[in-house]
């Protein structure tokens, strides 16, 4: 989707007035002679008012961050957000600037977000063992660890494959069996043909083929799978109205920025909200934080929104999935329906 950050690129935003110190990608030596020269590494600057030690330690540059601490006893100031640059660290999953945070003397169980710690967050991550032990760890507990276990699974899914998600729109729903969705979808399933889910094929030719308002279909392991890869062609609402009695989460990769995704009960709207874009807040829905909104995207999945996928599978009721379900995505429904 358009609106996330290219793998590889930090996520802070500079300005033309912004001093070279703020900038973690120039050499030791240089970042060293603006220190000396006066230059402050604890400076705001952007809309969030980070700092460079902010930006150090997300870019991963472990030898700037030290060399700014020798400048501060700052090691914990909070952006404008009340983030630590442990938390820019962590949440970037930035090994060495975590490792010489700690040894500075950051507090990995700080609150940051609400009651929300770079420690909670870094031990669900490879980062676990180097927080495990700090003074003041809280450990998952086991429903906890089982919890992002089992989200992390529903990840790994939709990572299987490459996804083209621009201008996607796909619906899960609980709603069990691919006759049963397209009955309710007011077609009849014996003129809906099973087609073979091809990773080359032009997915635009099967929908082409169906005419207007057509919708792909495909069973997954406690549901459906309903796809619209190009267009909106059927209202989300009135797609929740007919699928309900049912649960429903439709999500739009929306081409020109921003992911939307709306949560239905049997037909009735409960929840719409922009989904991966940003940190989630304090106030903001518990699965925003197990299916790793917080996890910056210049990191994370073999596929990028994987992760929004796999939250949006969850929500429309569909907790376990297999490797073969992302295909409806990847590679194509099995089968099309016109539905009006």
């Amino acid at each position: 989707m358009n609106s996330r950050i290219p793998a590889g690129q930090p996520t802070y935003s500079r300005t033309s007035h912004d001093p070279q110190l703020s900038n973690p990608g120039n050499d030791l030596a240089s970042v060293r002679a603006r220190l000396a020269g006066g230059e402050s590494p604890t400076a705001r600057y952007g809309p969030f008012e980070e700092t460079p030690l902010h930006l150090a330690a997300a870019a991963g540059a472990a030898e700037a961050v030290t060399a700014m601490l020798a400048y501060t006893r700052e090691v914990d100031i909070p952006d404008g957000r009340g983030r630590t640059p442990l938390w820019w660290a962590v949440e970037h999953v930035q090994e060495q600037t975590v490792r010489v945070l700690l040894e500075a003397g950051a507090n990995a169980w700080r609150p940051c977000v609400g009651a929300w710690t770079p420690g909670r967050l870094a031990l669900t991550t490879d980062l676990a063992p180097l927080v495990a032990e700090t003074p003041g760890a809280v450990p998952l507990t086991v429903a906890q660890r089982a919890e992002q276990t089992r989200a992390d699974r529903l990840i790994s899914v939709f990572s299987a494959e490459k996804i083209h998600t621009e201008g996607l729109g796909v619906t899960f729903t609980d709603v069990l069996g691919e006759d049963e969705v397209i009955r309710r979808l007011g077609a009849d399933p014996a003129k809906c043909p099973v087609f073979q889910q091809d990773f080359e094929m032009d997915q635009r030719d099967l929908f082409d083929a169906g005419g207007n308002y057509a919708v792909g279909v495909t069973g997954a392991a406690l549901g459906c799978i309903v796809s619209q890869p190009f267009s909106n062609a059927l209202d989300d609402c009135e797609l929740a109205r007919r699928l309900a009695p049912a649960t429903a989460y439709s999500l739009f990769f929306n081409p020109k920025g921003g992911t939307c995704g709306t949560l239905y009960r049997d037909g009735t709207e409960i929840r719409h909200e922009e989904v991966g874009s940003l940190t989630p807040s304090a106030d903001a829905p518990p699965e925003h934080w197990l299916y790793r909104f917080w996890q910056q995207p210049c990191i994370p999945f073999p596929h990028g929104d994987a992760n929004l996928l796999a939250y949006a599978c969850a929500m429309g009721g569909i907790t376990k999935a297999t490797a073969r379900d992302c295909w409806a995505l990847s590679r194509g429904p099995r089968r099309i329906v016109r539905c009006r």
